[in-house]
């Protein structure tokens, strides 16, 4: 099922940035993909003046392109068993199974419900009438990649752990008693009893379960878990950021929220790129946001200094290339064979170039970086030679010259020739 027809009902673009969107309370936010188009389920603080929280509701938001936001969705607690005029709408979650759809929500701390709809926006509608679990909150909904798509649901706080059990095929229902999760580690002992806010993800082989700016890993969804540190540091990311993470086109991202004054309890939310180290840390963006806060992702300008590699919109499904360890520091793009491409969707040319530069490896000579816009077979503005730099982690600087453009176009790096070893791109620039 697609769900484009959704937006013909909410006709007003909101412009993503950063903050997301602004001046409208967006908290909590859990993201999730469904067929092709990214959903975003958050709380909705009430006023910027509130001194604790005021929560009436839950908002649903949409989007194709991670720049173009619509509200597509609010989800009522008249609607379930929570009541008319309740104010406790904290965090939410979603999931999809058999073409159904669920909405995960918290009653303060007092539990967790379900509701679900036929579409990921809904309408919702409570089928239990009661808790799936209670006490506690801050449900995340994880389905596991493993042959059967095991659906589990975490939930909790450190003050009684948190807790993970099975879902029933139906989603609405627990297949087992809900087991404590045990972590260690100096981030998880120095957390405060209070501390909520888990967002539960794989990649490759390992779980990884975050709080607030810290996470540990697994190798057993159950646990135990182990300390691995803090996401990132700097720009909100604390003890108070309630965030989640999800990959967009092969691209991988945190989402988390934060308070725009300290004593009032009225939030919005980031978003960033997320990457993986080679030993499996993972990494919150926030050079990006020293950077380019207010662009947001989905979109760069060629006038910035250099663009990096890893911050790609868009890369093939089925290719060898991978984000890896950059010599020295950050990430590169590595692996890139003959017939990737990666796409930076939304660059603005208006300041004009006719000049691009990228910082490359290679192994072997005859190997080409075509530059176009539009489309994989778009117009070509110029192509890079690759020169045979000495080794995968020996880069060098080589520039082209490019044919005069303006506007906002997607930009396509595409690599062209060689057979006999991969091509890495630390990063490109215009001038």
């Amino acid at each position: 099922m697609k769900y484009a027809y959704l937006f013909l009902f909410f006709p007003f673009l909101l412009q993503g940035q950063n903050p997301l969107i602004k001046d409208i309370g967006m908290s909590d936010p859990h993201a999730r993909v469904f067929n092709d188009t990214l959903f975003l389920y958050t709380g909705h603080d009430d006023t910027p003046e509130d001194a604790t929280w005021v929560m009436k509701d839950w908002r649903v938001f949409a989007t194709t392109d991670l720049v173009n936001w619509q509200h597509v969705g609010t989800i009522s607690p008249a609607d379930n068993y929570m009541g008319a005029g309740a104010t406790d709408c904290w965090a939410s979650d979603a999931a999809e199974r058999n073409g159904q759809h669920y909405f995960y929500f918290s009653d303060q701390k007092r539990s967790v419900g379900v509701m679900t709809g036929p579409t990921p926006a809904g309408p919702f509608r409570d089928v239990l009438g009661q808790p799936l679990v209670a006490p506690r909150h801050d449900p995340t909904a994880f389905i596991d990649d493993d042959a059967g798509n095991t659906p589990y649901l975490l939930y909790g706080d450190k003050e009684v752990s948190f807790r993970i059990a099975r879902l029933n095929e139906n989603m609405t229902s627990l297949a087992e008693t809900p087991r404590p999760l045990t972590i260690t580690g100096e981030e998880w002992a120095q957390a405060p009893e209070w501390m909520d806010k888990s967002y539960l993800f794989k990649y490759q082989d390992t779980y990884y379960l975050s709080w607030g700016r810290d996470y540990a890993t697994s190798d057993n969804v159950y646990g135990p878990y182990v300390g691995r540190g803090p996401v990132g540091i700097g720009h909100h990311l604390n003890q108070y950021a309630h965030g989640s993470f999800f990959w967009w086109k092969g691209q991988f991202y945190h989402v988390w929220c934060y308070y725009l004054q300290q004593g009032k309890k009225y939030r919005e939310t980031i978003i960033s790129y997320a990457h993986f180290t080679n030993d499996g840390r993972l990494v919150t963006d926030t050079g990006f946001l020293d950077a380019h806060f207010a662009n947001g992702v989905g979109r760069y300008d060629a006038g910035w200094d250099r663009i990096e590699a890893e911050w790609y919109y868009e890369i093939p499904t089925a290719t060898s290339a991978t984000k890896q360890d950059a010599p020295g520091a950050g990430f590169q793009v590595a692996n890139l064979q003959a017939g990737d491409w990666l796409r930076y969707a939304n660059v603005d040319f208006s300041k004009g170039v006719t000049e691009s530069t990228a910082c490359l490896s290679s192994t072997e000579v005859g190997t080409r970086i075509e530059v176009r816009i539009d489309g994989i077979d778009g117009e070509k503005l110029g192509e890079i030679l690759v020169p045979a730099t000495g080794g995968a982690d020996a880069f060098r600087a080589v520039s082209t010259a490019v044919s005069p453009i303006n506007g906002v176009h997607d930009l396509y790096l595409t690599v062209v020739g060689g057979d006999k070893g991969g091509v890495g791109l630390d990063w490109f620039g215009f001038r």
